[in-house]
């Protein structure tokens, strides 16, 4: 056959016929590769991704992968396959017994390098991330298309994240999107926000404690690290995967004095920019704040911050004439309730993928269960759970379920008229008026809540 070999090395032989690589080779059967049964050889892949099976035969599973140029060594067996070291098998289809196609001039051909830290791309719409290098290990995650990774090759042609994260070479790309190349781990970069509000951690992944936010359109410099993290600097480390290279907003300067509105309707005033300093005061929704803004906080006083999650720079609307008599405040949430939307809101423009593993990826019913479970709450993982576990209210509270009588879907009541929930892959997590009838909806209370 003949055609042309596409980017990721499937053959096209029209606009409308391609085959797969791993059925084809550039070695002609006139001068077959495989040897007597029984024959030990050195050979190397032809195809530019081949799969290793536990048996030989296409009907066995597929225990791992190689990349075009490895060597593999191992015995013939009868029916063409070689077999390797931990009964492993390969097709003779797809080796030669000549490296020269990834060979260095004057030497033998290698597998990739494995040192070194490598960029890569996800070039389909979700890819798992396994605990182990083939596809035999267990799914701990997963990475949507375009999504950035970094790490080093193993033997085999995955791509090593962590000790326990590993990605197939079959799902990732070299190439940008965009077409720009990436930065070594050395250099040091600067980066945009692209999620509404963005977690900073004391360390280079989700287990490490939330120091700070910053919101979208926020320019950062840092350095990569290996598993695809940027380091600030002074112990801050944000995700690679709400950043880009290109700025999508403008901040406010630092030292500009700016006018904020309270969006929740109860929201802390905290000792310092971070979550992890000492609450000193609460304010209500529609007051006035003015202070300077700084990493996505602002700036009241020297003692008084606030983070700009729970701001925005839209005044409420004005009322044509006072009202004869304001009604009575709202309470205040309880400090378990406040817990809930204090963590709820952490995760505002996070991605929304459906049965996604929390906290990179919310479907709905993950999004409502990860916020409680991260405030020691444990409820139903499902929807269908969820729903028979809480018992209907009609005074709902802020931290109380809401549920769609025409739809499948469940999320966070924020009070006042407004939900946090993990809505879909148009919007992804977001913060907002509820979006149904008020006939179309109900609520329902956690049990102790």
């Amino acid at each position: 056959m003949k055609g042309t070999v596409t980017s990721n090395g499937w053959l096209k032989i029209s606009d409308t016929q391609f085959i797969a690589p791993s059925v084809v080779s550039s070695t002609d059967p006139g001068a077959p590769s495989a040897g007597t049964a029984g024959q030990t050889a050195t050979m190397y892949l032809s195809a530019k991704v081949g799969n290793v099976r536990s048996g030989a035969g296409l009907q066995h599973r597929v225990v791992g992968t190689l990349l075009k140029g490895a060597e593999v060594k191992g015995t013939w067996t009868s029916n063409g396959w070689l077999k390797m070291a931990g009964d492993r098998y390969v097709s003779g289809t797809i080796l030669t017994s000549s490296g020269s196609s990834s060979a260095p001039a004057g030497g033998s051909p290698t597998a990739p390098s494995t040192s070194g830290t490598v960029a890569r791309w996800v070039s389909v719409p979700v890819a798992n991330v396994r605990r182990g290098p083939s596809t035999s290990h267990s799914v701990v995650g997963t990475k949507t298309s375009g999504a950035q990774v970094r790490g080093t090759l193993s033997s085999n042609g995955w791509l090593k994240i962590s000790d326990t994260q590993y990605m197939a070479p079959s799902v990732l790309t070299n190439d940008q999107p965009g077409g720009s190349t990436s930065s070594d781990t050395s250099t040091e970069v600067t980066q945009y926000v692209t999620a509404a509000v963005a977690n900073i951690r004391s360390g280079p992944g989700l287990n490490h404690r939330v120091v700070g936010t910053t919101t979208q359109g926020t320019r950062l410099t840092g350095t990569w690290t290996s598993n695809n993290w940027l380091d600030l600097g002074g112990g801050r480390f944000i995700s690679g995967l709400i950043l880009s290279s290109g700025a999508t907003a403008t901040p406010p300067p630092a030292s500009q004095v700016v006018d904020r509105w309270v969006s929740v309707p109860v929201a802390n005033v905290r000792s310092g920019p971070s979550t992890s300093y000492s609450v000193v005061g609460t304010k209500t929704q529609g007051t006035k704040v003015s202070g300077e803004v700084s990493n996505g906080w602002l700036k009241i006083s020297a003692t008084q911050y606030m983070a700009e999650s729970v701001l925005t720079a839209t005044p409420p609307a004005t009322s044509p004439a006072p009202a004869p008599a304001p009604a009575p405040a709202p309470p205040a949430p309880t400090p378990l309730r406040q817990a809930l939307l204090d963590t709820a809101a952490q995760y505002v423009g996070y991605p929304y993928v459906l049965y996604g593993t929390p906290p990179e990826a919310f479907d709905c019913s993950a999004y409502t269960w990860w916020i409680y479970k991260q405030n020691g709450i444990n409820i139903p993982r499902t929807v269908r759970d969820q729903r028979t576990f809480v018992t209907p209210v009609t005074d709902p509270q802020p931290g109380d379920l809401i549920f769609y009588k025409n739809y499948y879907h469940v999320g966070i009541y924020a009070g006042n008229g407004m939900t946090y929930e993990a809505q879909n892959p148009d919007v992804d997590v977001i913060y907002g008026k509820v979006w149904d009838r008020p006939e179309n909806v109900w609520y329902g209370r956690v049990p102790g809540l």
